[in-house]
């Protein structure tokens, strides 16, 4: 599956983008330097869907019931894994170019398009669902009683459209509902899952597709080890798989993205990373709007930054405001992405 759906290789930014997000800003680089936008939400008519089907001999159409034919929410059709273009994507079917034989797997896909709404200057996606109702899909295992910790016996392994999934490992704390400490520990990856009491867990944007999940389980006090294809589901996803190229920032979102910046080039030319900011508190007029705001610690810590002569590297706003939940012109992005290279050449040269 793609990293990004809504990004294409001919976009004028792709480059930047691909190399932004292949950047980690820790050794293992499990946290990309780039992320998307959370999202549950669709336009009406336009949901996201997937539908499997085992063809007959002969079978040309397929019945998508519910989808609308919409240039921005295409079908993409999978056939035993591989990408098939339909000959013609009508509202609730498609059809294929030329008849399929039976026992074949098909696989219809629509994303949907993302609602979007109002918050402050910014127009974008967002989550409706509140996040105690949010679960990992997840599917149980046809031994799950028998179920068998890899530690001892042969790797666990699943694979989702030919795309082979890492196993991570989830400590689970006697007090913690076990779905929630993994949905925690995965938090937007894509490439790993999670075997725990016999569930298979994999992230959000699989929700809805087929899984091959090897495991290990007891027979007659033998330990054996099954494959077998689930599907996995949940009913509310929270996805993560747009970038949403058009939707603009706030400030503080952006100030975020250099921090990350900053945090990166620290790993990669110190020997001990990034540590908290020893400067003095910079005196910021509207302090108290960032108190207790996600982004508060990394705001904080990249305004106090400075040039060699002691002066700050990234200027405030009129009054010594920051306003962090105001939207940031091309003419600030670039004042503040100026300031940031020629700190960097200064301190890392």
């Amino acid at each position: 599956m793609k990293r990004w759906i809504d990004a294409d290789p001919l976009d004028w930014f792709y480059r930047d983008m691909l190399d932004m997000a292949r950047s980690g800003l820790d050794a293992p680089s499990e946290h990309s330097f780039i992320e998307g936008m959370a999202y549950d939400t669709f336009e009406q008519g336009h949901e996201r869907m997937i539908k499997r089907y085992v063809t007959f001999d002969g079978q040309q159409e397929f019945a998508i019931p519910g989808y609308q034919v919409h240039i921005e929410n295409p079908v993409f059709v999978l056939i035993d894994g591989v990408q098939v273009q339909p000959e013609k994507v009508e509202n609730e079917k498609i059809t294929m170019p030329n008849p399929l034989s039976g026992g074949l797997e098909v696989l219809c896909i629509a994303y949907g398009r993302p609602a979007y709404r109002e918050d402050g200057c910014v127009q974008g996606p967002y989550v409706e669902t509140d996040e105690s109702a949010i679960f990992l899909p997840s599917a149980t295992l046809s031994m799950a009683a028998d179920y068998q910790d890899q530690t001892k016996y042969q790797a666990e392994t699943v694979t989702v459209l030919g795309t082979k999934l890492k196993r991570l490992s989830v400590k689970i704390l006697s007090e913690e509902v076990p779905s929630e400490a993994i949905k925690k520990a995965f938090g937007f990856r894509q490439d790993v899952f999670a075997i725990y009491q016999g569930i298979v867990y994999l992230p959000f944007n699989y929700n809805g597709f087929t899984a091959i999940v090897g495991y290990n389980y007891r027979d007659a006090g033998r330990v054996q080890f099954k494959q077998e294809t689930v599907v996995v589901s949940t009913a509310h996803a929270r996805y993560h798989d747009r970038f949403f190229p058009n939707v603009r920032m706030k400030r503080a979102q952006f100030l975020v993205l250099l921090q990350q910046m900053r945090v990166d080039i620290y790993n990669r030319y110190t020997d001990r990373g990034l540590e908290s900011s020893t400067y003095p508190q910079r005196t910021i007029q509207d302090r108290s709007s960032l108190s207790g705001q996600w982004y508060e610690q990394d705001v904080l810590d990249l305004m106090s930054e400075q040039f060699l002569d002691g002066s700050c590297v990234f200027p405030l706003y009129e009054n010594n405001m920051l306003e962090p939940e105001k939207c940031i012109t091309r003419a600030e992005a670039v004042v503040f992405l100026n300031r940031f290279i020629e700190w960097a050449l200064e301190k890392f040269r």
